[in-house]
């Protein structure tokens, strides 16, 4: 009995191809991947230490093939649109996460850092796609800009040293992650970094995708410290909460970037939509900040009418 492919899968901003499969009565996720050997590899680590991350049935690394299980359609993201209760499968989404950052750094076979380069080239992506491509912000405005970006780089190297030993997903959001049989599933994990822990904090809770209220997203807050309390991980909170804030910056600006240049660039044009939710974030974690150029740019700044 063969595969039948019965649906091509929209999935988001990878360049990965994705096909909904048919076999007798069971559905199958067929994976197209450039770098199917480095997914196959930290795939196999991550189930190893009890990820939950999909099960591989076949590879075909010549062909660049996988043939993953089929975790369904309900992400977190499908089921905020279906406006189901989801504040428990978020805290099950962070307890997946800690064993994610803890139990899937020890010998994971990953090199790339989330360092100070790498903070860097998130800066330039968002100047050059949003700030410049999308918003037409002046050169000589977006030179000025600088003092920020380096004092804003420099101050979350020195505040996140102490706690850079952590396996990151680096998109850890809610279309990336599943809900099946009521268990958290973990989707597109092949660029995770090592680097601090409060990046994939800050991607789940200020989430372009969807809106979370403040006063759930302190309460999930709480919930990932007491997780690494138990995991004897103890941080004092007003340090965790600063250091969250500025990956909070980070992620909301890389995110940014990624939306224009996958919908400008990459014709992927319903990323256009997510761009005012993430301007939003961006301007309320910079308004109490000391980054008072970017702030005060991003305040001025007046979408394009094809974005609102």
């Amino acid at each position: 009995m063969e595969y039948k492919v019965i649906e091509k899968i929209d999935q988001g901003g990878s360049d990965r191809i994705f096909y909904r499969c048919l076999k007798g009565k069971q559905t199958y996720i067929l994976v197209w991947d450039l770098h199917v050997q480095r997914y196959v590899r930290l795939q196999k680590h991550l189930r190893d230490r009890g990820i939950a991350v999909p099960k591989i049935h076949w590879v075909n690394e010549k062909s660049h093939l996988i043939l993953i299980e089929d975790l369904g359609r309900d992400s977190l993201f499908c089921l905020f649109k279906k406006k189901r209760s989801v504040d428990r499968l978020y805290r099950r989404a962070i307890d997946e996460l800690v064993k994610l950052q803890l139990d899937g750094w020890k010998g994971v076979p990953v090199r790339e850092k989330y360092d100070y380069a790498h903070v860097k080239w998130e800066q330039e992506y968002f100047k050059k796609h949003f700030l410049t491509r999308l918003c037409k912000v002046p050169a000589q405005t977006v030179r000025s800009l600088d003092t920020d970006f380096v004092s804003l780089a420099d101050e979350f190297i020195r505040c996140a040293k102490p706690w850079t030993n952590f396996l990151m997903h680096r998109d850890y959001q809610s279309q990336n992650i599943y809900v099946k049989a009521g268990a958290i599933r973990i989707i597109d994990f092949q660029s995770a970094r090592i680097g601090p822990f409060t990046y994939d904090l800050a991607s789940l809770l200020r989430d372009p995708y969807v809106s979370i209220s403040r006063a759930t997203e302190q309460k999930l807050i709480d919930h990932y410290l007491s997780r690494l309390k138990k995991m004897r991980i103890n941080i004092k909170k007003r340090e965790f909460v600063h250091l969250y804030h500025l990956s909070c910056l980070q992620r909301n600006m890389q995110a940014l970037g990624a939306f224009v240049n996958l919908s400008l660039n990459k014709e992927k044009l319903h990323f256009k939509q997510y761009i005012p939710r993430g301007v939003a974030l961006l301007r309320r974690g910079l308004k109490d900040s000391r980054f008072t150029k970017l702030n005060n740019t991003m305040m001025d700044i007046c979408l394009p009418e094809h974005v609102i």
